[in-house]
């Protein structure tokens, strides 16, 4: 079966040029303009479809001109200066056309002089600026990149591999004297690792590289064979990557369509190969067989001088990007004080000195998601996701925590002690007090963000909790803390994420339970992992009653996602537990029978009859052949015996 071959065209987007000795360069904006125009016309898109009916694609390679002194050929010298102008003329078009925004750097030479490319990238990182910028002042970061002159040595490699996941600045077999020589790279229209040190071989490296050719410059011009060793190559059963790249600053609508044509001919002779206009990211996605990943989303709270970081998916770099802006406007990229906390946490601590004005966070997935958050403390935006617009989650779309500012809102006001002890701690806290000794352990299932701890830690025990919101969970790693530097240990888990051999002297869940399908599972995951004793609040009654209703406490667009908000059967419960081990007693609950003066609870309208189980351990439970039967048991032993497996 053959491959594909996706055509890609990489603009390298730079702004006017205007040079004297190359009159054919367009030296305005106005020039630039016109020729750009013919490109985002509809009748240039649709002119020329692909084998699947479908117009070309371009990715814009935005370049600022920034870290140069002179400027001999008119540049349109500033940060943002030439992706603004192309997003306020084409912004839409180019959403519309299915087109990509990606990165165009010319690293400045150490003269400082507007049109001399550096090669040494220890000096001048003017790169850290532009990116830092784009975080703080547009709330952009790129993930495919593309060097100025296809300029790359060991260094910049390096570097380029740490931050971005998409390279097509593959240009073999061209050499330019004095500038790159890509005559020993790979030379084929295959994605590659690059080697860390020869980044034109493939090897370690993290990123994926693409070979990207001149579509006519004064070095090279595609000729027709290498648009046939693409259609070879897919016809032999792998897909391809054919991009060409050329620069704005030229009236180029012929170019493009003379290779249209000759994409034309050579398809004529693979007639049983399809090809497709791609953009960068999406044909790197589809040579993977990847399709449209899900959207990244980064969240940030800040708190002091600590910066509490984290991602709806792992990241492509090893730590996020984090530009600094102070009181006077100096802008910087920090690296150090960044601690890893999990494979989707890190936390910032700021360096000391200036007032930080702005915060910006960015990062990206493998396969090219990004997003930027971005903390302005003076203004008290230090809490992301509640200036952010509420929107579906990308990793959790049906999950009722994540679409609500009022939980999150809470959980910081418990976290920050300006909430009154809640009832339920307290009297979870004086059930276990009589029976738990100092240095004992506590699991708190559904712990929100741990505000809990305030009310076990003068217990003396070890108190630890676990919940599936992806906001509870940093607001307590952040906010809670004593004199003594101690923090309790919390997960974000969903229950049915609990390694199996987790014990605890006491598992307590409060208000948690009803929100389950069923009580079945939640309990046994927690009986098994309660050594001694299990507390547990929840809705409970004469018989189960499943009641899967609208959350009309979350945040507009976001009400009629239902959850459940279930009755279960007391003596179900009981029974269940006891089988496993457990002596029962009922406790009413204190905040319905006093506060409440014995009157059911509502919350958003809804009616909880709330009551307090107290679990004791008694015995290790059902043996295996109670829990089995006979008939069952039997069955599974013949089978581990076929296997050779103690059962």
């Amino acid at each position: 079966m053959p491959g594909c071959v996706y055509v890609v065209f990489c603009m390298d987007t730079e702004g006017p040029c205007d040079d004297p000795k190359l009159p054919d360069l367009l030296g305005s904006w106005p020039k630039v303009d016109a020729a750009m125009d013919k490109l985002f016309s509809p009748d240039f898109r649709f002119a020329h479809l692909d084998h699947f009916g479908e117009s070309p694609r371009f990715g814009w390679f935005f370049l600022n001109w920034t870290g140069f002194h002179t400027n001999p050929v008119n540049r349109d010298f500033g940060f943002h200066k030439v992706r603004d102008h192309y997003l306020a003329r084409w912004g839409e078009a180019i959403l519309s056309f299915g087109d990509e925004e990606g990165w165009h750097y010319h690293h400045p030479d150490a003269s400082q002089v507007g049109n001399v490319w550096g090669l040494d990238w220890s000096i001048l990182p003017e790169y850290d600026q532009i990116l830092s910028r784009q975080i703080l002042e547009r709330s952009y970061f790129p993930v495919s990149y593309r060097a100025g002159g296809t300029i790359m040595d060991p260094v910049s490699s390096r570097w380029i591999d740490k931050w971005f996941p998409i390279d097509y600045t593959n240009r073999a077999p061209i050499d330019v004297p004095g500038l790159v020589d890509w005559s020993t790279g790979v030379s084929d229209w295959s994605l590659y690792h690059p080697d860390p040190e020869d980044f034109r071989k493939p090897g370690a490296g993290r990123r994926r590289m693409v070979r990207c050719l001149d579509l006519a410059t004064k070095y090279y011009v595609l000729p027709e064979e290498e648009i046939a060793k693409a259609f070879q190559q897919a016809e032999n059963g792998k897909d391809a990557i054919l991009a060409v790249f050329e620069h704005d600053y030229r009236d180029i609508l012929p170019r493009i369509q003379e290779f249209q044509q000759r994409l034309d001919s050579v398809s004529a002779d693979h007639p049983g190969v399809p090809w497709k206009y791609s953009a960068p990211v999406e044909a790197v996605r589809k040579y993977l067989t990847a399709g449209k990943p899900r959207a990244l989303r980064m969240d940030a709270s800040q708190n002091g001088n600590q910066v509490d970081i984290w991602s709806s998916s792992p990241l492509f770099q090893s730590l996020p990007w984090v530009a600094l802006q102070t009181e006077d406007g100096e802008v910087t990229h920090v690296e150090e004080g960044i601690e890893r906390l999990d494979v989707n946490a890190w936390r910032l601590t700021l360096p000391e000195g200036k007032q930080v004005d702005r915060l910006g966070i960015a990062g990206s997935t493998d396969l090219g998601e990004a997003d930027v958050t971005v903390l302005s403390p003076p203004t008290g935006k230090v809490y992301s996701f509640l200036d952010r617009v509420t929107d579906a989650h990308p990793a959790f779309p049906n999950v009722i925590w994540e679409h609500s500012k009022y939980y999150p809102e809470l959980c910081i006001a418990r976290a920050h002690s300006q909430c009154e002890e809640m009832d339920s701690v307290r009297q979870a806290a004086d059930l276990l007090k009589p029976v738990l000794a100092k240095g004992d352990s506590v699991l708190d299932v559904g712990c929100a963000a741990g505000h809990a701890w305030y009310t076990f830690r003068d217990l003396g025990v070890q108190y630890s909790g676990i919940d599936s919101s992806t906001l509870a969970i940093p607001i307590g790693r952040q906010l809670l803390t004593n004199d003594g530097g101690h923090r309790p240990h919390l997960r974000q888990m969903p229950l049915e994420q609990l390694p199996a051999d987790e014990t605890y002297d006491a598992v307590m869940c409060l208000s948690t339970l009803y929100y389950f399908p069923m009580y079945h599972q939640p309990l046994e995951i927690m009986a098994r992992a309660a050594s001694r004793y299990l507390v547990i609040r929840s809705s409970f009654g004469p018989e189960n009653e499943i009641r899967y209703l609208p959350d009309v406490l979350l945040e507009p667009g976001f009400d009629t996602m239902r959850s459940h908000f279930n009755i279960f059967s007391k003596d179900e419960v009981q029974t269940f537990l006891e089988e496993m081990g457990f002596k029962i007693t009922w406790v009413p609950d204190w905040r319905q029978e006093e506060r409440l003066s014995g009157q059911i609870e509502e919350v958003g309208g809804l009616p909880l009859p709330v009551e307090f189980l107290f679990a004791e351990r008694v015995s290790k439970g059902q043996t295996r052949e109670e829990m089995l039967g006979p008939k069952l048991t039997g069955i599974a032993d013949a089978w581990h015996a076929q296997r050779g497996r103690p059962s």
